[in-house]
């Protein structure tokens, strides 16, 4: 007597539970007998495109939620998961219309709120991010990456008040994730509230020991409270935890000015523009060193670079003028180069 056959039922389960289990490409085998043995079963196309999902297969992904919809068109949940992986694809438009959809057949769900409005940011649709949150909020007042959503929304409309009670919401609800802590550290330190700023970069570093970017925008903060030799470390431990970019050696540059290294901070101003040589704040920093250094008309020649990179320089400005007239010159007396294209009243030619 013949063993039975299995159903498509039962491959669907089996595939369920190997999916549970991280093992993906025989959970993939088991979906595929469960749709060739009944090729209306969504549930088989949703469960195979979860499996293609978490095997990094975005785009397969999306054609296997699609095959979902398309074996049932009320099945809510391949919407919201196809609406996922489009927004992973930078799809955002394309997520929304998913989004709805789901939304439409089941509105008690908070998941979907939320990531509606994660997509509306995405699109800088904020007004309507917002009401997506509170909505996903209203169902669940317990979903932390809701009120830090509702954070990123405020800070983006430049409404820094109510960005910082939502931010601070979500880290009562989730007070051991280090990405909140240096969303509202960064908040702070924008509105120079750096005090503050530090005690929050400090504890998304005690969460994270290797979050070189809160090591980064701490010592921004550091700096700003004339701390330099602090400031240093932490860019020193930036440096040290990820990629060297322009902006890290440049304001360590800074730091060093501060301290009196002007000549290591000369090296880092450099090191800066060799990574992006149109860095105008890496040119006047290096003027300001070569100023201290006694290096007059190369700092003018600095000052004048920043000024043709950026024209509404003020400070590039004031320091180029101010340098010109130790040196007892004017503006006539410099190449055009050196001037960074303005005239003696500060406006272009």
């Amino acid at each position: 007597m013949s063993a039975e056959q299995p159903t498509a039922f039962d491959s669907l389960t089996r595939g369920r539970l190997l999916l549970q289990q991280g093992l993906l490409d025989r959970a993939i085998e088991d979906f595929d007998a469960a749709v060739a043995l009944d090729d209306t079963l969504a549930a088989g196309y949703y469960c195979r495109g979860l499996a293609y999902r978490d095997g990094g297969d975005l785009d397969r992904a999306v054609q296997e939620f699609t095959a979902a919809v398309d074996a049932d068109p009320e099945y809510g949940v391949a919407f919201y998961a196809r609406g996922v992986v489009r927004r992973r694809l930078e799809q955002y438009e394309q997520a929304l219309v998913d989004y709805s959809l789901a939304i439409d057949m089941n509105q008690e769900d908070p998941d979907y709120y939320y990531a509606r409005g994660v997509a509306q940011i995405a699109l800088r649709h904020y007004d309507q991010a917002i009401e997506d949150f509170f909505q996903a909020i209203q169902l669940n007042p317990q979903m932390p990456n809701a009120f830090y959503n509702l954070g990123i929304a405020y800070r983006d409309l430049g409404q820094r008040e109510q960005a910082l009670e939502y931010y601070s919401r979500g880290i009562e609800l989730r007070p051991t994730d280090p990405d909140y802590y240096y969303a509202r550290g960064n908040l702070l330190s924008d509105s120079h509230d750096y005090e503050p700023a530090v005690a929050d970069y400090g504890q998304a570093i005690a969460l994270a020991p290797s979050f070189a970017n809160a090591f980064y925008n701490r010592g921004i903060a550091v700096r700003n409270l004339g701390q330099p030799g602090k400031a240093i470390e932490d860019f020193d431990q930036a440096l040290r935890l990820g990629p060297a970019f322009a902006y890290l050696y440049a304001n360590r540059g800074t730091a060093l000015n501060d301290q009196g290294n002007h000549q290591s901070a000369i090296d880092d101003f450099n090191r800066a523009l060799e990574l992006d040589s149109e860095l105008a704040a890496a040119y006047f920093g290096r003027g300001n060193s070569k100023v201290c250094l006694g290096q007059m008309a190369e700092a003018v020649e600095d000052y004048g670079r920043a000024l043709e990179i950026n024209p509404d320089f003020t400070e590039a400005r004031r320091a180029r003028d101010a340098t010109l007239a130790q040196l007892g010159r004017s503006l006539d007396d410099l190449p055009a180069s050196s001037t960074g294209n303005f005239s003696d009243d500060g406006q272009p030619p």
